[in-house]
């Protein structure tokens, strides 16, 4: 399957009937792939970098277009992995909202209507653990094109969605709707991780009931971390994830923090 033609033919066709993903164009780092990418890349710069030029009022309507976009196309998501593979039905152990990337949905709506410290905590999340969640799923989109061609719905919607959440953080920093060095006390470093500690609650709670699961990568099952999983026990590799997500919320306002800090120590001296 490797013409443009039959890509579209099976835009909505389930990995279960599809062929091998050496057979399909599209795939993981294959020319299309990589070709895809860069375009797509190169739009949310451009188009980024033009809307943070624009007055607040217009982003937050952008803002408003995109989340209830990706809100939907979610749901869509979720409905047509549930119907359109060879078993039909509904995984609660994979296929609930309850991933890194999933806060955004969650996160953008205080970023958009809130105001102050709500808003901050909103934005913080897009700017820290969303940015760098949706980089790296949108660079290396490993968990959807090794099965889908980037030209399906999953490899769509993968792209779509990851792509918005670092056209968003761009936008954000770029505007100045939202700044790293608005970072003056310990609560301003914590408040950006406010939107993933919630989330947290429900992902561990699916995770150690009976449905069992790895939302969140809390018990460190996934990936390259099984190994790390499987070596520790579920409070420790629970206790780690949390401290990881602590610190990957605080990190990018940590130079800010420093600095406000010093700047305020000297002219309290003055």
């Amino acid at each position: 399957m490797n013409t443009l033609l039959e890509l579209i033919k099976n835009f909505f066709t389930h990995k279960d009937f599809l062929p091998p993903a050496n057979e399909l164009a599209g795939t993981i780092f294959t020319p299309l792939h990589l070709v895809f990418a860069a375009i797509l890349l190169a739009v949310i710069i451009v188009v980024g970098i033009k809307l943070s030029k624009q007055s607040e009022k217009t982003i937050r309507i952008c803002f408003t277009v995109i989340w209830i976009t990706l809100v939907c196309l979610e749901a869509t998501k979720i409905i047509w992995e549930s119907l359109s593979g060879s078993e039909i039905g509904f995984e609660a152990g994979g296929i609930l909202p309850l991933y890194p990337c999933s806060i955004f949905m969650y996160a953008m709506p205080f970023a958009i209507f809130g105001h102050g410290k709500v808003r901050y905590m909103g934005c913080g999340y897009v700017c820290s653990l969303g940015l760098l969640g949706g980089a790296i799923n949108f660079f290396y989109p490993a968990n959807v094109l090794n099965n889908y061609s980037c030209i399906s719905f999953a490899g769509f919607h993968t792209f779509l969605y990851h792509g918005a959440i670092v056209f968003c953080a761009l936008v954000m920093l770029a505007s100045g709707y939202h700044s790293y060095k608005k970072a003056e006390t310990p609560f301003d470093l914590l408040l950006p991780a406010i939107p993933a500690l919630c989330v947290s609650i429900v992902a561990n709670a699916v995770n150690f009931s009976p449905i069992g699961s790895d939302y969140m990568f809390f018990k460190l099952n996934s990936f390259f971390f099984a190994p790390i999983g499987a070596a520790t026990p579920d409070i420790v590799s629970v206790i780690l994830v949390y401290l990881i997500y602590l610190l990957i919320h605080a990190l990018p306002y940590l130079p800010c923090y420093f600095k406000n800090r010093k700047n305020n120590k000297r002219g309290w001296l003055i």
